[in-house]
Formats: structure tokens, sequence, C-alpha cells
């Protein structure tokens, strides 16, 4: 049996879909596949308690973590990563590029590419505590370079030397991108209202048990009659007694 609370105090799961519900829904995934591995061991199933605060205290694990250690709250960042500097989204004379500079070395090899060579060495600059500790200074800096040219043509230059980055793509975009179509990540599904739709395709490929989208989401109420029967063990005279009582649809 599994439990999701919405709340503190397990008040309920509002309505609608958020980052909690999808994390919340994650966690609950990995309690039940650790379940029922517990279970081959054990021979014993288990209640399964599964909090969308909680999923969410996961997923900010790391800004909990330093402002327990040293007490800082931190503010808003836009794009930025407290942590890692230069991490974060820069303009270009198109459209935007998020750069992502999460060690020394990719600093070093960062700066001649930009042609920021001193930099590479600079005190201010040289280890990732010494830019968290100059950020404004290294952004700025970072900021007026980028904007000299446009975002294809940094593509050109860092993609190749192992830098990186990334487009802040629309979702048109990211839907044509091409390494969707090469993952085939978008697959047909035939709909019994809406015909032939495309889908996402499941995220995780396993080599001997490949996933496959088989069917698309089922309309309201379509299956209201097969977990009645299958699950409660309703006669097909129980089912129709509450649907003409309007307990179900």
């Amino acid at each position: 049996m599994i439990s999701v609370t919405g709340e503190p105090g397990g008040r309920g799961v509002r309505c609608g879909v958020s980052i909690a519900d999808i994390v919340a829904g994650m966690y609950a995934a990995f309690g039940i596949l650790t379940a029922l591995h517990a279970r081959r061991a054990t021979g014993h199933g288990q209640f399964i308690d599964v909090s969308m605060l909680e999923g969410q205290l996961g997923i900010l694990h790391g800004v909990i973590g330093a402002y327990l250690a040293g007490g800082e709250v931190p503010g808003p960042m836009g794009t930025a990563y407290g942590a890692v500097v230069p991490y974060q989204t820069f303009r270009t004379s198109t459209r935007d590029l998020a750069l992502g500079v999460g060690t020394d070395k990719l600093w070093r090899m960062l700066c001649p590419l930009v042609g920021l060579d001193t930099l590479a060495d600079d005190p201010r600059y040289a280890t990732n505590a010494a830019r968290c500790a100059n950020r404004a200074s290294l952004v700025e800096t970072l900021q007026r370079v980028f904007l000299t040219k446009t975002y294809e043509e940094w593509e050109t230059i860092l993609a190749p030397a192992g830098i990186p980055i990334g487009a802040i793509d629309t979702i048109d975009a990211v839907v044509d991108h091409p390494q969707v179509a090469a993952r085939r990540a978008l697959v047909d599904c035939e709909h019994p209202v809406a015909g032939t739709v495309k889908v996402v395709a499941p995220g995780v490929r396993l080599s001997e048990t490949p996933g496959a989208v088989r069917r698309p989401a089922p309309l309201l109420g379509e299956h209201t009659d097969d977990v009645l029967r299958e699950r409660l063990g309703l006669g097909t005279g129980e089912i129709e007694r509450l649907r003409r009582e309007r307990l179900i649809g």
C-alpha cells in the first residue's frame, strides 16, 4: 500500500501536476522497487509512505546542506548555480547560451577559447572557490565576451572542445532537435479518439527488456469496470448497481 501526502499532516494531494507531484511519483517508484526487492528476501510486503514535501527537500539537498553548514539563506540567482562558477546562461548576439564549467580543468580549457587566456591562472578565478568569491566580476567579463558572437559561432568553438554548452530552446526546437530524432524519443501511438498521435517514449532504455508505449493514456473512466472487477472482485451486477446509483461514472 502507498500513501502520498501533499501537505504536512497528510491532508491530501492537490489537483494538477507540479514538480512536487513528479518528484513524489519518482520516489514512489523507487520505494515500490525497493519493497519488491526486499519481499524476495523476506516474503513480506510493506507500507510505503511518500511525501511531496520530502521529495522537494530531496532535490534541494544541496542548498539545504549549505544553509545547515553555514547558516546563510540563499537568495534568487536566476539561472546561476551557487556552488559552481561559471554555471549559468549568458546572452549572445542572437540567443542565450547555457554554460556549465563544473571543474577547474574545464575553466582552463574555456579561457583561451573565449580570448581570456590570462584569466586561466588568475588567482581571482583559478579555482572554483575563488570564482565563487569573485562571481560578479567574472560573470560581467564573460557576458561582455559572449555578446561579441552569435550563439551558433560560440557553439562551433566550444562544443568541439568539450565545453558543456547548449542553447535555450523553445519547445518546438526541442521537438525538432536532431538528438531527439536520433534517440527516437518521440513515437507514434494510436488513440481511440485523436487517431495517431506522437508521444514521449520511455526515458530509460534496458538492453534486454526495452520499454515501449503500448497504448495511450486512458479515457476518463475507461478502466473503471476492469479495476472494480479484477482488483475488488465485484461482479457485473454490483458494478451496474453502483453505476445506477451514480456512485461511479
